[in-house]
């Protein structure tokens, strides 16, 4: 029951995942980030198959880095947004990839900026996204609480609003959930909601 979802504030963006690798009936582990800091100042937040997710998050962080490396200048976020729909688009019609992406960004010149892609490669800029099954309760407390220009702080209780009610009211809620955030100053971790703690078996 996986829940990715993000919005843009003034002058940054947020991505916020559950943290649940799961299978069928069994939880393997409870903190698995499913946040990938593509280079300093983006972030891409996933959901879907883990090894899909795994996978083809990777090879979009990879090709970025070679970009950057070929070129000597990083690609702005609206262009690993297309970069990653290209390569979603034409994965579609020979081996499909089941992973559904948030992909949030920081540039000089346009600021924060959150873009949304589905596995069939539907791509759009958006203020406030959501993917999983936790998207039906976080997307209704954001269309009621989000406003455009938000700080820092009233974005993190709008999110923490979003986490409560998943966990109310989904059957199968995740416990734990990871916040990213990326500003002028870089993408980096911001904080942990942890319910449960992964525990060590006894020897």
């Amino acid at each position: 029951m996986e829940c990715v979802f993000g919005l843009v504030g003034d002058g940054f963006a947020l991505v916020v995942a559950d943290t649940s690798a799961v299978h069928s009936i069994l939880v393997h582990k409870s903190n698995e980030d499913k946040i990938m800091v593509l280079d300093s100042h983006k972030l891409l937040g996933a959901s879907g198959e883990s090894g899909d997710r795994a996978q083809f998050t990777e090879y979009v962080q990879k090709n970025v880095a070679l970009y950057q490396f070929r070129n000597g200048i990083p690609l702005t976020t609206a262009a690993a947004a297309n970069f990653t729909r290209g390569e979603l688009a034409t994965a579609l019609r020979k081996n499909p990839y089941s992973v559904n992406i948030l992909l949030a960004g920081y540039d000089k010149e346009t600021g924060p900026s959150l873009y949304y892609i589905d596995y069939i490669a539907s791509l759009h800029k958006v203020e406030k996204g959501a993917f999983g099954y936790g998207s039906y309760f976080s997307l209704s407390m954001m269309d009621r609480h989000y406003h455009s220009g938000m700080t820092v702080e009233e974005a993190i209780d709008l999110v923490d609003k979003c986490i409560m009610e998943i966990r109310l009211r989904l059957v199968v809620a995740p416990p734990n959930f990871v916040i990213k955030i990326v500003d002028k100053d870089g993408a980096r971790e911001y904080a942990w909601r942890e319910s449960v703690k992964d525990t060590s078996a006894p020897a």
